[in-house]
């Protein structure tokens, strides 16, 4: 062959070879692009498992994937692959990594990773700088909080109604439990909480993580020590907790705070974390997101367990205090009238003048349900308050003579005397002042069947209250028929009433014009209607007599003039049926309304609570 001839197939010998390589360069390109690219995908979709697998050390990638995620509580990750440029025998490439942290919110940087071809595929060399820049094989991510203060609640005069006291923190180290299940129910008998959340906790907590079960008082811890000690696995450590001055001080409406359960966490979401405390009822529940601080969020390198470096922070707030219209005073002296009172029992006390709720007593004191609010009673005799203010309107005097026999028929039904004996034909302020249900009853019909229900609005029943908590307003249907109708005029047939409600009866009488009840300093101002000057006034001296001379004379060493009313309520069935007993009360610029479930008389059980809490107001 000439030499002529043969540089033509040299030529295309170069060419084709050329083509090959081009052909291998790009097959090979694709090859690293597609191996960091899936790489990216798994990672993104969060199966850290299947990404390590495209790694050259899928034990170790595996094992620092899963570590960094959970450092990071959990994020969730968007890989965004970018350039990939040859490098010699393999290839990088840029990827921007955008993490959405639980609490922290987004955090976005960069990094690079590096993929070689190892037998029949490629693989991305692992490397923890992968994850992020500054990470090496002794560091990790993680995230750590610095705490704020929490919300304070205030009364009316600015002045911290809870703080931070003392206490006793009982609970379990979860590493060192034996049987979960065991410490669990152990602790759940002896300090009357729910061993279910409990055990689950210690069951999924860290070898070292302090589990509490709850955070006692130190009066309250001594009661309990020597029954904790003999538990197993049980730890006590002392602490602080926000507490009110005592334990029963406003404790269904106050609230209490404490480690957040799951069902607490799920409803509150990036708002609280596992270890936080949170409200757990009443005021500290219900403004959670208000009182609760905002804390400090960083994301940091870990090494050795130890943050050794911030990588993002963002800013905390505390907690944003909660003006209430409560006064510390006056719910001392309603907790100080039910001192005594084991059974369940309620105090109020409103100002007529604005509305402000100034107490709210419960009793019993371990029971976080706020019945002074929320529950719902037959008034009782209470309820005559309306039913006088009703006969007025109709034209009643109360000079008239109304007479007092022991029992009375109406439509069938006999109806008799709780309070005070057959007076006889008297007239029918003493009726009121002894509080005789038969002379009611026989006036029922000089009243229109809504009469009462239209009466009982101007006192603020059956009016929709917004108190930020749960609040009952009562009802007041008309009756249907003549036995209805009688037991309406004596507070029964379907009349409920809570006693916040019964308060804002006396607090009508004794401002002339019903107020909204109001919690929170917030709360705007609502009213009724004024009463006829002459309305009121009759009524005044009507409830002043109930003290001077009737079923409230438990009151009358009380100085200042106090007006009330008594009540003794039928419910439920038995002969006779069980009874509550009421007494609602007045005097200068403070209502209030004392309940006592299944009391057997207004005047002879709730009406010395109520002289009890003026006596303990003072002047």
């Amino acid at each position: 062959m000439s030499a002529r001839s043969a540089a033509p197939i040299a030529v295309l010998l170069l060419v084709m070879l050329a083509a090959v390589f081009l052909v291998y360069r790009t097959l090979s390109d694709s090859g690293a692009k597609d191996a960091a690219e899936t790489f990216a995908e798994e990672w993104s979709a969060g199966d850290d498992a299947a990404a390590a697998q495209l790694t050259d050390d899928p034990r170790v990638a595996a094992a620092a994937l899963k570590a960094n995620r959970a450092g990071l509580d959990g994020a969730k990750l968007q890989a965004t692959l970018g350039e990939v440029k040859e490098t010699g025998d393999g290839a990088t490439a840029r990827v921007s990594l955008s993490w959405w942290v639980p609490r922290i919110g987004r955090w976005s940087y960069a990094s690079n990773l590096s993929v070689r071809e190892g037998g029949d595929h490629w693989r991305v060399d692992w490397s923890p700088k992968i994850v992020h820049p500054k990470l090496d094989e002794v560091t990790r991510l993680g995230t750590t909080t610095v705490p704020d203060e929490r919300g304070e609640i205030l009364d009316r005069n600015r002045r911290p109604l809870m703080r931070e006291r003392p206490v006793k923190r009982v609970g379990a180290i979860a590493g060192k439990v034996k049987d979960p299940a065991a410490t669990a129910q152990a602790l759940a008998d002896a300090l009357d909480v729910d061993a279910r959340p409990l055990e689950r906790t210690i069951r999924n907590g860290g070898k070292e993580q302090f589990v509490e079960a709850l955070a006692l008082r130190e009066d309250d811890y001594e009661e309990v020590a020597p029954s904790l000690a003999v538990l197993p696995d049980v730890t006590t450590v002392d602490g602080t907790a926000v507490l009110a001055p005592s334990r029963e001080f406003g404790r269904a409406l106050l609230g209490a705070v404490g480690p957040a359960t799951k069902e607490q966490l799920d409803k509150l979401g990036d708002r609280a974390a596992p270890g936080d405390s949170v409200g757990q009822w009443g005021l500290q529940a219900a403004f959670e997101r208000r009182l609760a601080p905002v804390p400090e969020r960083r994301v940091v390198i870990r090494a050795g367990g130890e943050p050794i470096e911030t990588l993002l922070a963002r800013e905390g707030r505390p907690g944003r205090a909660l003006a209430t219209t409560l006064d510390t005073r006056v719910q001392a002296a309603a907790e100080g009238a039910l001192a005594e009172q084991s059974d369940e029992a309620a105090l109020v006390a409103v100002q007529p003048s604005t509305g402000d709720i100034l107490a709210v007593a419960n009793r019993p004191v371990n029971s976080t349900y706020n019945r002074a609010l929320e529950g719902t009673y037959a008034p009782g005799s209470t309820f005559k308050v309306i039913s006088t203010a009703a006969l007025l309107r109709a034209g009643l005097e109360v000079d008239e003579t109304v007479d007092c026999p022991p029992t009375i028929d109406a439509g069938g039904r006999q109806f008799k005397n709780f309070e005070g004996g057959a007076e006889g034909p008297v007239p029918f302020s003493r009726d009121f002042a002894v509080s005789c249900n038969t002379a009611f009853v026989s006036l029922a019909d000089r009243l229109e069947p809504t009469d009462l229900r239209n009466t009982a609005r101007d006192f603020g029943l059956g009016r929709k209250l917004k108190l930020g908590l749960p609040a009952a307003s009562g009802q007041v249907p008309p009756g249907e028929d003549e036995v209805q109708r009688a037991a309406a005029m004596i507070g029964q047939h379907e009349i409920l009433a809570s006693p916040l409600a019964m308060a804002g009866v006396a607090a009508t009488v004794a401002d002339g014009r019903w107020r909204a009840p109001r919690l929170l300093a917030s709360d705007p101002q609502r009213a009724g209607p004024e009463l006829a000057a002459e309305e009121r006034d009759t009524l005044s001296t009507l409830m002043r007599s109930v003290v001077t001379e009737g079923s409230g004379t438990a009151l009358a060493a009380v100085p200042g003039e106090p007006s009330g009313k008594s009540g003794t309520a039928e419910f439920g069935g038995g002969d006779p049926p069980p009874t509550h007993a009421w007494f609602v009360a007045f005097r200068d610029d403070v209502a209030v309304s004392v309940l006592v479930e299944r009391g057997d008389s207004g005047g002879e059980v709730a009406a010395p609570l109520a002289a009890g809490f003026f006596q303990a107001l003072g002047g």
